[in-house]
């Protein structure tokens, strides 16, 4: 893995004690693994990117966790799909990306932030599902 840049040392600094480095570590490397193309079109610039996209869908989930509020979860989402896909990635990867986030996770947070969080990511991903139906149809 590349060295933290400022932006992840700031959203670990801005999520205090949650400490989520090893899921994103484990995320971004199956993301690699499995999407060997992510390498050849974004580089190791892309990599970076990820690992910060990665902390900063933490950040989100942390903060509709101390907002009890889902809805901020998914409007997050909604926002990073415009970006991303803006910029050639496609929904499905986001999705397959909030996925591997929840398996990655599993048993390695507090039990009710986990369950939070894994149900922030799941209305997260219907949101984005409800989204690509919509666009496709469209």
């Amino acid at each position: 893995m590349p060295p933290q840049s400022s932006t992840v040392k700031k959203i670990k600094a801005d999520i205090g004690d949650l400490d989520v480095g090893t899921i994103v570590e484990k995320v971004v490397v199956t993301m690699y693994n499995d999407f060997p193309f992510l390498e050849e079109k974004f580089g190791e610039k892309g990599k970076e990117r990820t690992i910060e996209d990665n902390f900063y869908h933490f950040l989100y989930l942390h903060t509709a966790y101390k907002l009890n509020d889902t809805q901020t979860f998914v409007d997050y989402v909604m926002w990073l799909n415009s970006v991303l896909v803006s910029r050639g990635l496609k929904t499905d990867m986001i999705i397959y990306n909030f996925e591997k986030i929840q398996e990655s996770m599993v048993g390695m947070l507090d039990k009710e932030v986990e369950v939070s969080f894994l149900s922030y990511l799941d209305e997260g991903i219907l949101a984005l599902k409800e989204y690509k139906q919509d666009s496709e149809e469209g």
